[in-house]
C-alpha cells in the first residue's frame, strides 16, 4: 500500500486553476534531471552498483521511477513533482514527514509497507529535486469498480485489505498525549511556519480558525484514547496485487 497518502493530510493546499497546475508541472519537470537518477541512487548502496532506469509513472503528488540492479533488486524512486501551490520548504517538509512515517512502520515491524533505502532532503543534488528511494513492491494496481472483480475475488481482496489495515493499527498503537494537546501542538507548529513564510499556501487566520474548532470536533470520550496510524487513502491505485489477487503491498 502507498503510505504516502498519510502525508497528504499533513498540509492543506488551496485549489489552483487547471492552467496554473499544468504550467506548474512543466516548470517543475524542467528542474528534474532524470538521467542522473541511476548515478545518484548508486551512492545509496554499499557496492555503489549503478541501476538501470526501467520505467516511470505519475501519481497525484509524485513521479515514481523504477530502477533495476544487476543483482535482481529493484527500487522505487519517488520525486514529489506535483505538490500543488507549495513552496520548497513545504515540499522538503513532506519528504521528511514521509521518510519518518516509513521508518516508523519498519521499526514497528509492519511488513506491508515499502522499506526506506535512502532519501535526499534537498533540491541541491544532481537530480535537482528531493526524493525518496524505497524498496519496489511487485504487482500491479488493483482494478476496482461496481462490477469488478466479481465474487469471490472481491471478498478475497476486501478481507486482505481489512486484515492489513487492522495489523497497521495494532502494530502502531501507543499511548500519547491527550488528543487536544496533540492537535493543538500541530496547529501551533503550522502557525510558526506560516509566520516564517514556509507555508505561503495557507494563512495564519486559517490556522487560528482550525484551532478554535478543536474543542467542538474532538470527542471527550476519546481524549485519552490510544494513538495509531491508519491509511489516509485506501483507493484502488494505492493497493498492489499479483495475478491471483493477493495483496502485495
Amino acid at each position: 500500500m502507498n503510505y504516502s497518502a498519510t502525508c497528504k493530510q499533513i498540509l492543506r493546499s488551496q485549489a489552483a486553476p487547471p492552467s496554473t497546475f499544468i504550467t506548474q508541472r512543466v516548470m517543475q519537470q524542467h528542474n528534474l534531471v532524470e538521467e542522473n537518477i541511476p548515478a545518484v541512487i548508486s551512492q545509496l548502496r554499499t557496492d555503489h552498483q549503478v541501476p538501470v532506469l526501467s520505467k516511470c509513472f505519475d501519481g497525484g503528488q509524485c513521479r515514481v521511477f523504477k530502477v533495476d540492479f544487476a543483482d535482481g533488486d529493484s527500487w522505487a524512486v519517488r520525486v514529489p513533482l506535483f505538490v500543488r501551490n507549495s513552496s520548497r520548504e513545504t515540499i522538503l517538509y513532506l519528504v521528511e514527514s514521509e521518510a519518518s512515517i516509513i521508518q516508523a512502520l519498519e521499526t514497528k515491524g509492519f511488513q506491508w509497507a515499502a522499506k526506506l533505502r535512502g532519501c535526499s532532503r534537498t533540491f541541491d543534488n544532481l537530480v535537482g529535486y528531493p526524493f525518496l528511494a524505497l524498496t519496489w513492491i511487485p504487482g500491479s494496481p488493483l482494478l476496482w469498480s461496481d462490477n469488478f472483480p466479481a465474487r469471490p475475488l472481491r471478498d478475497k481482496v476486501l478481507n486482505q485489505v481489512a486484515g492489513i489495515h487492522a495489523s497497521l493499527i495494532e502494530c502502531t498503537q501507543e499511548t500519547r498525549a491527550a488528543a487536544i494537546d496533540h492537535y493543538t501542538r500541530i496547529i501551533h507548529n503550522k502557525i510558526r511556519r506560516v509566520c516564517s513564510g514556509q507555508l505561503p499556501e495557507i494563512t495564519e487566520q486559517e490556522c487560528s480558525d482550525q484551532l478554535a474548532l478543536l474543542p467542538g470536533v474532538l470527542m471527550p470520550e476519546l481524549e485519552s484514547a490510544p494513538f495509531a496510524m491508519d491509511h489516509g487513502d485506501l483507493s484502488s491505485q494505492n493497493i498492489m496485487i499479483d495475478a491471483q489477487h493477493n495483496v502485495t503491498g
